[in-house]
């Protein structure tokens, strides 16, 4: 925990007296790191000695060859960077979880495109040989008109003469009546009689 006031550190570079303030001891402890041992200038200063390295965060002194980092802020970097990298690869196999969804409905809606397509042309397909059945009816039906119309002028002149013949029939018989009406039964036969002899004499 940080003191409730600034504090005074002896810097173990230069040996100068450094105050570290309330605001920077807050500052280092939300961010993990442990309270600097070198006053700000010498941690600004280049190094003329190569076997030394200090943090380029907090200042920490670090052997030769050490990361840039010290050991606390490596870790904290790490962390971040593990959490980066888990999200990344979350969102990663998000986004391939999509793309395998997305092709599958495609093959879906490419099948599903080719038996619409085929229904189409089979109903094409079918359109095109009514057409030409009913181009056959039609001609057949031009065809076979002017002989219909033969046919009903026959019928109807066959009708006619079936009338005339009717009228003529029924004249026929009225005269017949009157005729057999106004004659007696000898009568009848006597005319029959003759006209037999004379059918028989010629």
């Amino acid at each position: 925990m940080s003191n409730e006031a600034d504090i005074n550190i002896t810097c173990r570079q230069c040996g100068k007296e450094f105050v570290f303030t309330k605001a920077e001891q807050d500052f280092y402890e939300l961010q993990g790191f442990t309270f600097p041992r070198r006053c700000r200038e010498c941690r600004s200063v280049k190094q003329a000695q190569p076997s030394h390295q200090v943090c380029a965060q907090c200042g920490t002194e670090l052997e030769k060859g050490a990361a840039v980092y010290c050991a606390t802020c490596l870790e904290s970097v790490r962390n971040d960077f593990e959490q980066k990298t888990t999200k990344c690869k979350k969102v990663a196999n998000e986004a391939h979880t999509k793309l395998l969804a997305s092709e599958s409905q495609r093959a879906q809606l490419t099948e599903s495109l080719r038996q619409t397509e085929q229904l189409v042309a089979d109903l094409q397909e079918k359109v095109d040989s009514l057409s030409q059945e009913l181009d056959q009816a039609n001609q057949f039906q031009g065809g076979l008109q002017p002989a219909l119309t033969i046919i009903a002028e026959r019928l109807e002149s066959l009708e006619h003469s079936q009338n005339r013949i009717n009228e003529r029939m029924l004249q026929l018989a009225q005269r017949m009546h009157e005729m057999y009406e106004s004659t007696s039964l000898s009568e009848i036969l006597k005319r029959s009689l003759r006209r037999y002899q004379n059918q028989q004499g010629t």
